[in-house]
């Protein structure tokens, strides 16, 4: 692809790579969509301020679009296992996959995307260490809500008191957990200026290439060419050649 730079001649070949197929970007919007009314509903249910605006018919209402959202929301893993089920075991395994590079990125994460010191950067594989980490906790978090909301939602009055009380404190733990790791990863991949690529892939399924160099190197590379480099740019001080996605 080219791109001719604005009120110049000057010409920028981009090569995309792909990253994301189309349904996993589908599913990927699904999850945020339901995502979203899960929080602001589950929020007036939890926040005892609000109490008062769950009451009566508006309770009602909030239940009802909550559970609605439930359904799709708890939908869109199980769609995602019956059509790619071999795309989502690949992904999985790269989730729970870790290395030393990983206790390497989370030391250099603050000054990397906060203070753009990017030669100090470890080399990622096609997830980076936060991206697993939040995909972890959103596969854990899907599966607490699953078992808590159902058996609230269908136990409730046959259970015990206090089985379902610990039911609610999991449940409301996990929307904690959940709604942090969701205000972190939209910061990265929406507002902040250097990762807008993130966005471009979750859209169209790709990034380019010099994203992939910089921010995915095991992946780009392979991992053996990806070490070899980071660690002659250590040799060097840190002052390697490292390509910013400016395309």
């Amino acid at each position: 692809m080219t791109v001719r730079l604005r009120g110049t001649e000057s010409i920028v070949q981009i090569r995309w790579i792909p990253k994301y197929t189309t349904l996993e970007r589908v599913l990927h919007w699904v999850h945020t969509a339901t995502f979203i009314p899960l929080a602001l509903t589950g929020f007036v249910l939890f926040a005892p301020w609000l109490h008062s605006m769950a009451q009566g018919n508006a309770g009602v209402t909030l239940r009802l679009i909550h559970r609605v959202s439930a359904v799709f929301f708890g939908g869109v893993p199980i769609v995602y296992a019956l059509v790619q089920p071999r795309r989502m075991w690949m992904n999985l395994r790269e989730f729970l996959t870790f290395s030393k590079y990983d206790l390497l990125w989370l030391k250099n994460a603050f000054p990397y995307y906060v203070l753009g010191r990017h030669s100090n950067m470890a080399p990622q594989p096609r997830f980076n260490t936060g991206e697993r980490f939040t995909a972890l906790v959103m596969v854990l978090g899907t599966i607490v809500f699953g078992i808590t909301g159902l058996t609230m939602w269908f136990l409730k009055g046959i259970m015990s008191t206090n089985l379902y009380l610990v039911m609610v404190f999991f449940h409301d733990l996990m929307f904690i957990v959940t709604f942090a790791m969701f205000l972190i990863h939209f910061y990265l991949a929406v507002v902040h200026p250097m990762m807008w690529q993130s966005l471009v892939s979750m859209r169209y399924g790709v990034v380019s290439e010099s994203y992939a160099r910089e921010h995915h190197a095991l992946w780009y590379y392979g991992e053996k060419r990806a070490r070899e480099m980071w660690e002659q740019r250590k040799a060097e001080g840190g002052h390697g050649a490292t390509q910013h996605e400016s395309e």
